[in-house]
């Protein structure tokens, strides 16, 4: 009898023992993100998957392009881990940022930022970084730079706009609730905080939406270059020009300055062709050369695709520039 209990006295030390070592092990960033989130189901993955088990996914990832404060997609076929989510996937590809194809494309999350896990509830994505992704090129001294002070807010912005157009190319989410995991501090929540915005608001943020205003569409694409005709800013209006018979810089800005001058106009949304390479819009604008007005009414203006990016063609450009 006394053997008998002797072994189960040994049997729950071994359990007491062995329940004690996995309380100890359990991953911090776990247990903060389950605070931080209550009721959250984390899909936290232990392992990842042999190169051998893994997917193929065409993703539209979306950079910025050049320095204008919009965004142009890249399409891209990721390789997926069947252990982790194609969320996750196209996070990762974000922080690597473009492709070497896409040269017109720029970085916006810093390339150090590690993403920590990515999970759901309902219809809102939880994406964890750890804190390198406030250590991006904003310089602390941001407001007292003039090109900064207006630079700043929009790279933030954009930098997590960029997340929100590429998830919801694929999903049906309507938020991203960024979470940001501190090593160096206990947190009560890791809900990024609304001064990473750099707009004066404090607090916590909430989901980020997805802001077509931000992504370049056939329509925002027309938008931006009749504006910088508008505005005469040709180096900007160069940018939004097919590479397809484009002249120098200085050959395009000799024509343009010599070209009337739009004093207003209006723009539909426009369609797409079938094969996703042509948009055209319906164009209404009026222009002053010499002193005399005209108009043009239900112009079609044509847009076509350009490494992925909607552009006019040149020819069009000085056409229509000189009606």
């Amino acid at each position: 009898m006394k053997r008998k209990w002797h072994f189960v006295w040994m049997a729950l030390c071994l359990v007491m023992l062995v329940s004690g070592c996995a309380t100890q092990s359990l991953n911090p960033l776990a247990r903060n993100e389950a605070t931080a989130v209550p009721g959250l189901a984390m899909n936290l993955h232990a392992a990842s998957a042999g190169e051998g088990n893994t997917d193929q996914v065409l993703a539209t990832l979306y950079f910025r392009y050049l320095n204008e404060p919009m965004l142009a997609a890249e399409d891209r076929m990721l390789t997926v881990q069947r252990d982790e989510s194609v969320e996750l996937a196209i996070v990762r590809a974000l922080v690597e940022g473009p492709s070497a194809g896409g040269s017109e494309l720029r970085r916006l999350l810093p390339a150090n930022a590690s993403v920590q896990s990515v999970t759901s509830r309902n219809d809102i994505l939880f994406v964890t970084f750890d804190d390198a992704l406030l250590r991006d090129e904003v310089p602390t001294n941001w407001r007292e730079l003039a090109d900064w002070r207006t630079e700043a807010p929009i790279r933030r912005m954009l930098a997590l706009q960029s997340i929100a157009a590429s998830i919801t190319e694929l999903f049906p989410y309507t938020g991203i609730q960024i979470l940001v995991y501190r090593t160096d501090e206990v947190q009560t929540n890791l809900r990024l905080e609304n001064s990473y915005f750099l707009t004066d608001q404090e607090g916590l943020s909430d989901p980020i939406a997805r802001n077509e205003d931000y992504i370049l569409t056939p329509y925002n694409t027309a938008k931006h270059l009749l504006d910088a005709w508008q505005q005469h800013d040709f180096e900007r209006l160069y940018h939004y020009v097919s590479e397809q018979e484009k002249p120098s810089y200085a050959i395009m800005k000799e024509m343009l300055e010599s070209a009337n001058a739009l004093t207003a106009f209006s723009v539909s949304a426009g369609s797409v062709s079938t094969d996703g390479t042509r948009a055209t819009l319906t164009l209404s604008l009026r222009t002053l050369a010499g002193g005399i007005s005209s108009e043009t009414n239900a112009f079609p203006l044509h847009l076509t695709r350009d490494h992925g990016i909607w552009k006019i063609d040149y020819a069009q450009l000085i056409a229509l520039m000189n009606r």
